[in-house]
């Protein structure tokens, strides 16, 4: 029988996409259609000392124009999807301070600039290490709340209890791992290198801004559109922003124009809000200048790190402290990315702690395996400086030191199976590295090691088998990477069809079953369970009908094609249509063929990558050119290669924006200084090698054909891969994201040429 897992079989909506078929939300067309506009905060942190819209409200056109008080908005929520429009005093820059609703969204932008604001300036702390003062100016005047949510539909990993401050505090959240004796760790070492490394907040680049439609019929039953990874979830969370039950709110996930995380709920709440007043439709589309503002970026970080060795390799010590800035909402991927610091190496003494800190900056959401890149950016650097330091091979120094099934991570959870040091051998092994040139000025080759626990979440999945013979799968979740031509492949094999016979189809909250956020590397690996489970339910129960239509057992038929037969008596058979027609008939004995697939998903299946950089380092002008670059990532089982490694290229292509290009820069009043794509830079086809992606198979005991998600791991290495690249090629080392032209100049001709924190 022809299987078609492992097969490079191109997306199912390819076609929709190149030729502009795909809707997104901003192409959301509906009768009596609404259009909303946001004014935005000028500073990062400010009093509203008087707002006046009445002449935005007066305006030919308006339909509404209101306040956070006219919505009744909280004063201080602790979350950002609760926050709709600011109340008293502003928190970050670009943050919602009124909305304006018009038949037109000229006429809404027009009337932005009608709306009256008096504001008072007040201090900001910008700069998460100057958060951690006491005598720092505060975020929230008041003790804060846990926002886990984000963090959890990411990643499952435990990181224990976590602390919060009793009293108003800049730090919201505290982790701390400990594991043996750090200061005789230390006493043993041979060599003991400290430094701190900081990463910048970047953004996630997605094609599609932030966009909503919302609806409200005169019932108060509201219906959402939005651009979402997570429509369950999204649901949940407007609906207790609008204090509605959840039968009364209907999200219908639209196509996701690229997320990588950022795509949660941002939009939604006041687009509803505003459609409740109204019962009108509410579109509510951001610029990409807003998006840059006001979404969801990635948490900059700090990492203090003190690592220990012996001379013959062995790693004896880890003491680190990560602070990861959170902006004015609690939400920073903070216990992740400080589990991970410790995690990928056997370390026998550590003590690890993490901080999540408030700024005046707009609040974090997730971007890839959230928290991880920024940890990697630190550890991987040492990791070079201690095989330096030993005049040890780089790659032999890991492959000695890397953790394997069964060994504990620093929350005290063993590993599961893993494969990093495959991983590290298939790299070893790779001309690339083979053949690497060493000791050739302006030239040099860098590794690093990315680790992600993976994400969990129950899901559930349908089965229908339709008159015809074909089939449809029914699932709840959000596509963002090409996971619905998976879930077809896993159900052609599950029922024996052809793949040309399988249709996917994506539901709304009010028909679909329940699906987890896309999101952590967990939809294949969870999802793809259910409909397996769904497709061999669906499947036993053709074979039932078939075997009575037959007067055979149902264990001696197989389905070959569109036909169902006898085990070894090809001229035993029926088509697939007379048996699933028949279970529609009317009249019939048989029931519909629908099958089900629930699934728990308890234990993670994590993904390692292992990168390998090669670049050329200009002295004159500190221009950095990526000349080649290998990824080779443990996938467990590619159900389809080709969509494999298109993962692994888009993450590869974003950590080195991570690395090499893109930060968001603030003033000392907290004002984003770059709020749009001529000033924040992305990597382009001119900044970005081939990039070879090598696939390595362990399989997951649990991923559905021994899969693992593959869209985290990518992202995590690049950043740290290129700076142990740059520094094999200068002798200079840099401690900083983004290692730009300056940045590097300025390190090749500072101090001797090593650049250090000011």
């Amino acid at each position: 029988m022809t299987t078609s897992i492992g097969q490079s079989i191109p997306r199912i909506d390819a076609a929709a996409k190149v030729t502009g078929e795909t809707r997104y939300a901003a192409d959301i067309q509906l009768p009596r259609m609404t259009h909303a506009k946001v004014l935005r905060a000028p500073w990062g942190h400010a009093r509203i000392v008087r707002i006046d819209v009445s002449r935005a409200a007066a305006h030919p056109g308006v339909l509404l124009a209101v306040t956070g008080r006219d919505l009744g908005v909280e004063r201080e929520p602790t979350a950002r999807h609760r926050a709709i429009l600011a109340v008293d005093r502003v928190v970050f820059f670009g943050q919602p301070v009124a909305a304006v609703v018009a038949s037109d969204p000229h006429v809404a932008e027009e009337a932005l600039a009608l709306i009256d604001v008096e504001y008072e300036p007040l201090p900001a702390v910008i700069d998460p290490m100057a958060a951690l003062a006491e005598d720092a100016p505060l975020v929230r005047r008041s003790a804060q709340e846990l926002d886990l949510e984000e963090q959890g539909a990411h990643s499952a990993s435990d990181t224990g209890p976590m602390t919060t401050s009793a009293k108003p505090s800049n730090v919201v959240a505290q982790v701390e791992f400990n594991r043996g004796d750090v200061a005789q760790g230390f006493a043993e070492a041979d060599v003991v290198i400290e430094d701190t490394y900081r990463i910048a907040k970047v953004h996630q680049g997605y094609i599609e801004p932030h966009a909503t439609v919302a609806d409200c019929d005169r019932f108060g039953n509201v219906t959402v559109w939005t651009t979402t990874q997570g429509p369950f979830m999204a649901r949940q969370n407007i609906a207790a922003v609008l204090g509605l039950p959840e039968t009364k709110l209907n999200v219908v996930g639209t196509e996701v124009g690229g997320g990588f995380g950022a795509k949660n709920i941002l939009l939604a709440p006041l687009c509803a809000r505003l459609a409740q007043r109204l019962l009108r439709p509410v579109k509510l589309v951001l610029s990409r200048s807003e998006d840059l503002k006001s979404a969801l970026p990635a948490a900059p970080c700090v990492v203090e790190i003190k690592t220990g060795i012996k001379r013959d390799g062995t790693l004896t010590a880890i003491e680190a402290r990560a602070v990861f800035a959170a902006g004015a909402f609690p939400g920073a991927p903070m216990p992740a990315g400080t589990l991970l610091l410790g995690a990928c190496y056997k370390f026998p003494n550590l003590h690890i702690r993490g901080y999540e800190v408030l700024t005046h900056q707009v609040s974090v959401g997730a971007y890839r395996a959230p928290g991880a890149t920024q940890v990697a950016f630190a550890i991987e650097q040492q990791m070079d400086r201690l095989a330096e330091a030993i005049g040890m091979d780089p790659l032999e120094l890991r492959l000695l030191n890397a953790v394997e099934e069964g060994y504990p991570q620093p929350n005290g959870q063993p590993w599961q199976p893993i494969g990093l040091k495959e991983c590290l051998l298939a790299l070893r092994d790779h001309p690339a590295w083979a053949s690497r040139q060493v000791g050739v000025p302006g030239r040099g080759t860098g590794i690093a090691v990315g680790g992600w626990g993976g994400g969990l979440q129950p899901s559930s999945a349908s089965v229908r088998l339709n008159a015809d013979g074909t089939a449809g799968v029914i699932v709840g979740s959000a596509d963002i990477t090409g996971t619905n031509t998976v879930m077809v492949q896993i159900a052609t094999e599950a029922l024996g069809l052809p793949i040309e016979d399988v249709k996917l189809i994506t539901g709304d909250t009010d028909t679909a079953p329940w699906a987890g956020t896309s999101g952590g590397s967990k939809i294949v690996y969870t999802l793809g369970n259910a409909v397996k489970q769904a497709s061999e339910d669906a499947r036993a129960q053709l074979l039932a009908i078939a075997g009575d239509m037959m007067d055979a057992s149902p264990d001696d038929l197989e389905i070959v094609g569109r036909e169902i037969r006898v085990k070894g008596s090809p001229d035993r058979s029926i088509p697939v249509r007379k048996a699933t027609s028949e279970s529609v008939a009317i009249r019939t004995k048989y029931s519909p063929v629908l099958g089900s697939g629930t699934v728990p998903m308890r234990r993670q299946a994590p993904g390692f990558t292992v990168q390998l950089a090669t670049v050329e380092v200009d002295p004159m002008t500190g221009f950095v050119k990526l000349t080649e670059y290998v990824a080779v990532q443990d996938v467990g089982k590619a159900i389809n290669p080709m969509a494999v490694e298109g993962q692994i290229q888009g993450g590869v292509t974003q950590s080195i924006g991570y690395g090499l290009l893109e930060e968001m820069m603030y003033d000392e009043y907290g004002r984003l200084r770059n709020p749009s794509l001529l000033d924040y830079r992305q990597p382009t086809a001119v900044d970005v090698p081939d990039i070879d992606a090598v696939l390595v198979e362990v399989p997951s005991p649990d991923g559905p054909h021994g899969a693992r998600g593959v869209g985290e791991p990518s992202i995590i290495p690049a950043p740290a891969a290129i700076a142990n690249a740059i520094a094999a090629a200068t002798g200079v080392r840099l401690y900083e994201t983004p290692m730009n032209p300056e940045r590097v100049w300025r390190a090749l001709n500072r101090n001797g040429g090593v650049e250090r924190q000011e």
